[in-house]
């Protein structure tokens, strides 16, 4: 018997896509003939992202793939979209009779979107020069960022044929292009899990996206024709163009913004990938120089960014005891230091640390008397915790006065 299951999506002014994917959650109630209606409204001063539409309508394909729910219907009428959603059902887009692989291509004057339901190279291709010669105002070689994206989606999402599935958004708004491309595969954790090169397995129980912007690191090797190029290239483009970019996968979340700050934090589950930002329309977009920087990784700067700041719930876990896991936190600590002359410490959502760990993080501040480091203490901690911190921050607050 067929129900209907109704959820809410509440458009907000700030972390809108974090926020967003907080209701898109794999209800275990949902049964296989259910039919989910998401109704999509938003808050004053709130002015809805490429991104979040993307994420919405990719994870209502994904649950209607994957069985879990028979449809999604998809109401848009209560906020302000670039185009116009058609009066479709998911089920019906994605099982349309036709031989295309693209499902569903909304176009207008300022936003492309599209619905990717087979992996065929050759209808991309077609795809990548209508996107080139879309608008005369489209950064030159922006096709070859996008290219890059939405080659990892058939490289690394590892979906069957069945469930193979990615949306992607372009949209022009305020002198900003802002792009997103998303699936629901394994994520970034679960292609390192595959990889050939020892390296980027080893990263897979890491805070994969703080490394994988990288130069040079590959999970298929060099050698093997994959370069790794794409979240590096994406990243340093975003940094030289001054615009943003932002990476979900898995409970993860990494975001920069130009020069000023880099941040990972844990998140609610996007099953999958998705990859998000802006690009200024009036500042330099080189993608040549990006290129240069990858083969050249000692042309890169040391405190590329003002502000690192790294959520200690990043890693998934509430209580920080193990020493693998300490050696794990220290290790991505020394990564932040190549790239930030500041490093923030935020202990939301941890309850306790052992003391192993304390004495991994008085060595790693002691070590980096250079480097600015501030500890904040979560408002809810328990005084033991707060102990455990207070002798931290007071070491910490040392660097400052030495650098002064």
């Amino acid at each position: 018997m067929t129900s209907t299951k109704s959820v809410q999506v509440q458009i907000v002014p700030t972390n809108q896509v974090i926020e967003v994917v907080k209701h898109l959650t794999y209800d275990p109630l949902y049964k296989k003939d259910d039919v989910v209606q998401i109704t999509v409204t938003t808050v004053p001063r709130a002015r809805l992202e490429i991104a979040s539409i993307v994420s919405i309508i990719q994870y209502s394909c994904d649950i209607v793939l994957s069985n879990i729910v028979n449809d999604v219907n998809i109401d848009f009428s209560r906020v302000r979209i670039p185009f116009s959603w058609p009066n479709k059902s998911i089920r019906e887009i994605l099982f349309a009779k036709h031989d295309s692989p693209i499902a569903l291509e909304l176009v207008s004057r300022d936003c492309r979107l599209a619905l990717f339901r087979k992996n065929d190279h050759n209808r991309r291709d077609d795809w990548y020069d209508q996107i080139k010669n879309w608008r005369k105002d489209l950064p030159n070689r922006f096709h070859l960022m996008l290219n890059e994206l939405v080659e990892n989606v058939s490289a690394h999402a590892q979906l069957e044929e069945s469930r193979f599935c990615f949306t992607t958004g372009l949209l022009f708004a305020q002198k900003k292009l802002y792009y997103v491309v998303a699936d629901s595969g394994v994520g970034l954790r679960g292609s390192l899990r595959e990889a050939i090169v020892t390296e980027a397995k080893d990263l897979a129980s890491r805070a994969c996206a703080l490394h994988l912007t990288r130069p040079q690191l590959t999970s298929k090797g060099i050698d093997r024709g994959h370069q790794g190029v794409g979240l590096f290239i994406t990243s340093e483009l975003a940094q030289m163009n001054q615009g943003y970019l932002e990476i979900l996968s898995g409970l993860q979340e990494y975001e920069q913004r130009d020069n000023t700050v880099m941040r990972v934090r844990g998140i609610t589950e996007w099953k999958g990938t998705m990859v998000h930002g802006a690009i200024n329309l009036d500042k330099e977009f080189n993608y040549r120089q990006a290129m240069k920087l990858f083969a050249d990784p000692s042309r890169l700067a040391n405190d590329r960014f003002l502000v690192c700041q790294i959520h200690l719930n990043v890693y998934g876990q509430r209580t920080l005891r193990t020493r693998e896991l300490c050696e794990e936190i220290i290790r991505d600590l020394e990564l932040a230091v190549e790239r930030s002359p500041k490093i923030i410490l935020d202990f939301a959502d941890i309850d306790e640390i052992s003391q192993a760990f304390r004495g991994f993080l008085r060595q790693f501040v002691v070590r980096n008397s250079k480097i600015q480091i501030m500890i904040m203490v979560p408002p809810n901690a328990d005084e033991e915790l707060k102990e455990d911190l207070q002798e931290l921050i007071e070491l910490a607050a040392q660097n400052n006065i030495t650098d002064e």
